[in-house]
């Protein structure tokens, strides 16, 4: 057998990879509500983060990040990657829309890492449970300073190198190296946004046909703006699944779009471990 390729190397010295900070995490999760209006409550991105809390970065530029920043580190941060650690067959689910993102349950759907309590699962674990997909939650770059500006929208990083091939080949490493008896088989997002969808497709993913389509409720007639200040409330999400050719007006039964959200898949199996 032939040994498997080496794991991508370390961020750029430029850029240093730290914890992601409550308040940092908060301003992830407000920025994210009013462009994807999915119901997500704040404790399960929190329970996400908590169970796999190395896989959600937030980068630090090292030129800021010394003492004299220590207190200042949200606002040197360049940008964060959050990204859930699926066993393969609820991964499979997600990718076609069997599973949304929103219903991810942390205890049952993460893998064990090795030399950690899997709990009641634990002699239930099979060769196929090891095997993990690596869903994208969130990856965004930030303006110099700044929060949370565009999700979805990835800036040049350190070297010349885009901030989202930095972010994802981090994410990749430290599930391979961090936790062995995984095999890392693909890398997944749900992208809202044309800038998102742009980042993903130029690091070879693809769309798996299933979108999720978002509508104003019957009887409403706020705009789109006023629908997102309200929290996605007067919104409905409807589904369109892979194998559905219809266009999009079909699905939704003529109603007005306020916006897309269309999953796209990376496979990393040929590659090994």
């Amino acid at each position: 057998m032939e040994p498997p390729p080496p794991s991508p190397p370390p961020p750029p010295a430029a850029l240093s990879p730290a914890p992601i900070s409550e308040p940092l995490l908060r301003a992830v999760y407000a920025s994210d509500q009013t462009m994807y209006p999915a119901a997500l409550p704040y404790a399960r991105l929190r329970a996400w983060v908590d169970a796999a809390p190395d896989l959600s970065i937030s980068f630090v530029s090292k030129s800021r990040d010394d003492a004299a920043a220590a207190d200042t580190a949200d606002t040197a941060a360049v940008g964060v990657v959050i990204a859930l650690p699926l066993r393969r067959t609820y991964w499979l689910a997600l990718l076609d829309g069997r599973l949304k993102e929103s219903e991810i349950d942390p205890g049952r759907m993460f893998p064990c890492a090795r030399g950690e309590g899997c709990g009641e699962d634990e002699e239930q674990v099979k060769e196929e449970e090891v095997e993990v997909g690596l869903h994208v939650y969130h990856i965004e770059r930030f303006g110099a300073g700044q929060g949370p500006v565009e999700p979805g929208l990835a800036g040049v990083g350190a070297e010349g190198r885009r901030f989202s091939e930095v972010a994802l080949e981090e994410v990749v490493r430290r599930a391979r190296g961090r936790r062995p008896g995984w095999k890392v088989v693909g890398l997944s997002a749900l992208t809202a946004t044309t800038a998102g969808r742009r980042t993903f497709q130029r690091l070879g993913f693809t769309p798996t046909g299933y979108k999720e389509l978002f509508v104003m409720k019957p009887g409403e007639d706020a705009s789109g703006g006023d629908a997102a200040d309200a929290g996605g409330n007067l919104l409905e999400m409807v589904c369109q699944y892979p194998g559905d050719r219809r266009e999009p007006g079909e699905v939704t039964g003529g109603r007005v779009m306020t916006g897309v959200s269309e999953m796209n898949v990376k496979y990393i199996m040929s590659q090994g471990n």
